[in-house]
């Protein structure tokens, strides 16, 4: 009994320190504002924020640009949304003709709270949504590029399994599918180059409150006996996932005036 407490407390200690100094688990914690859960991603030259909010009163939050062009202004005009209760709001902010591919972040605040959530690119990893419904399927394609022109590092390893905030948040992670190389076309008698990707499966986790986050990491390393587990860390997308007991309100698709107003330029 003694020893398996042990084992259980040297368990915990190392989780504890796996939380404080993985990329993608800081990230995790990162996109919280109050029980508020929020992730932002770009589709081409829009910004969209997803926030989750669990609690029974409605919340209001502004939503701004962490960061600043070459002529000191935001990436994009900030505005605020009310985030009706027990629901999912998605929301989109388009991205001013001056940003040049610098790295975004939004700044999310209420009267009381500030949170800086990263804005996750599609350059490595690209998921089928970045906000799932709990137990729905999760598909991943990650494009394998970097990894065919590193040099250095002979194997790239995924996680086993996907992490969220709480240890019952997790699952495994199925690697469905390795492209890339060449191939012999008898048709057209010609070889032709297939671009390197991977494509993961996974199913999203039935969180213990109305919603969570999760996310997962890939690792290159080669035979050095001297691999830094978290130097070759490469963080994967985060990835909101929401429970029966709230409702999905999608307004990306509309026109949503900035705040203040656009004259204020």
């Amino acid at each position: 009994m003694r020893r398996l407490t042990l084992v259980q407390s040297l368990s915990i200690i190392m989780l504890m320190v796996l939380m404080a100094t993985s990329p993608s688990l800081a990230a995790l914690r990162d996109g919280y504002l109050g029980d508020v859960a929020l992730v932002a991603w770009l589709e081409g030259d829009t910004v969209k924020v997803a926030l989750a909010n669990e609690s029974t009163t409605r919340k209001s939050i502004t939503i701004a640009s962490e960061g600043w062009d070459q002529r000191w202004r935001p990436f994009f005009l900030d505005r605020t949304v009310v985030v009706p209760a027990r629901t999912v709001l998605v929301e989109a902010f388009t991205l001013s003709s001056v940003w040049r591919g610098e790295p975004l972040a939004i700044q999310a605040s209420t009267w009381d709270r500030t949170a800086v959530v990263e804005v996750q690119t599609q350059e490595i990893f690209e998921p089928d949504s970045y906000v799932v419904r709990s137990q729905a399927e999760v598909g991943v394609r990650v494009d394998l590029g970097f990894f065919a022109a590193d040099l250095q590092n002979s194997y790239l390893m995924v996680d086993e399994h996907y992490r969220g905030i709480t240890p019952d948040d997790t699952g495994r992670i199925q690697v469905r599918q390795v492209e890339g190389g060449f191939r012999y076309s008898l048709e057209q008698r010609r070889v032709e180059k297939i671009e390197p990707y991977m494509m993961l499966s996974m199913w999203a986790p039935q969180p213990r409150t109305d919603a969570t986050v999760f996310s997962f990491s890939i690792y290159k390393y080669s035979d050095d006996a001297y691999w830094n587990y978290y130097q070759d860390e490469i963080p994967g997308p985060t990835i909101l996932v929401y429970g029966r007991n709230l409702a999905l309100q999608d307004n990306s698709h509309l026109y949503q005036p900035p705040t203040p107003s656009w004259d204020r330029w």
